[in-house]
């Protein structure tokens, strides 16, 4: 039966919005949603509470953020909506205030980044474990080799939901990756393989509580992560930033060391951890904002 009975939500932006910009520019909260020929981006959501899974399909109406959502043979409440807006909001970054990170950096070096990206937000995870995995599968990959990666485990193991354009998948629980582990041969991650299947036997047994994260320091957190096998700073610091949102650990990739290096050290070639020290420097509470707009911006400008 294909998903019908759409509900319409309406969420208001502190500042501009660039929907398409904000999706396609390969943040790793999770794989870059599929889209119809009207330029609506579906995916499945969990409401929190009622851990009711739902279809979500999003598009961008003037400054405004439209969902709408559909659920099989289950009736949304007035508390399912309210808490399903809200999820909404912290997913594609509507709560955050760009305006003011504009504001106080205009006369920044990245500054003209602002331009090129306006409208860019901070995207974190409605999914605490698929946006790890994602991370982890962003190591040394191309956007669209980890996108289609991640497309595939959620086709091999997640739950179906048939729409009028395209089949819509759930990313797995943990218990059940780990259980179905052996149909990640055919989603050809490489060595990221090892990675994923030791992170999720970790996650799945409760040696590590994903959602626990959000509530504890940074750095804390980081040193959490660490723990998990494949794992080292740069993917902690993604699942950080895109997966809990917490906007002062910017992940350092060779994007950012060649823009930080070039910007700030004249040239000279610093290392990923000097990088990474030189943005919580500058930027402070916004050292991850920054990092997005840089990484967009350098990537953007070298392909030209």
């Amino acid at each position: 039966m294909v998903m019908d009975n759409w509900i319409t939500l309406s969420l208001t932006t502190k500042g501009p919005l660039n929907l398409k910009r904000t999706l396609e520019t390969g943040h790793s909260s999770f794989p870059i949603p599929r889209s119809d020929k009207s330029g609506r981006y579906y995916f499945v959501i969990t409401i929190p509470d009622s851990h009711k899974k739902v279809v979500c399909r999003v598009y961008q109406k003037g400054a405004k953020l439209i969902a709408e959502v559909s659920s099989y043979n289950e009736q949304l409440s007035e508390n399912d909506l309210k808490a399903l807006k809200k999820l909404l909001r912290k997913t594609f970054g509507l709560h955050l205030n760009m305006l003011e990170f504009y504001t106080e950096f205009k006369n920044d070096p990245i500054a003209p980044a602002f331009k090129h990206c306006v409208g860019v937000r901070l995207t974190c995870a409605h999914d605490h474990f698929e946006s790890l995995i994602s991370s982890i599968l962003t190591q040394n990959s191309s956007i669209w080799k980890w996108v289609g990666q991640a497309r595939r485990i959620k086709e091999l193991m997640g739950d179906k939901f048939p729409t009028d354009h395209f089949m819509v998948y759930s990313f797995p629980d943990p218990q059940k990756l780990f259980r179905y582990k052996h149909l990640l041969k055919e989603a050809k991650l490489g060595y990221r393989e090892e990675y994923v299947i030791k992170s999720t036997q970790d996650i799945a047994n409760y040696q590590i509580r994903l959602d626990k994260l959000e509530n504890i320091p940074t750095m804390e957190a980081k040193k959490v992560l660490l723990k998990l096998k494949g794992i080292g700073p740069k993917v902690a610091d993604m699942f950080l930033l895109y997966g809990l949102g917490k906007i002062d650990a910017p992940p350092t990739d060779i994007w950012i060391q060649r823009g930080v290096s070039k910007i700030f050290f004249k040239g000279k070639e610093k290392s990923l951890e000097e990088c990474r020290e030189k943005l919580v420097e500058r930027y402070g509470k916004w050292a991850g904002i920054a990092q997005l707009y840089m990484f967009d911006w350098i990537r953007s400008t070298s392909k030209k």
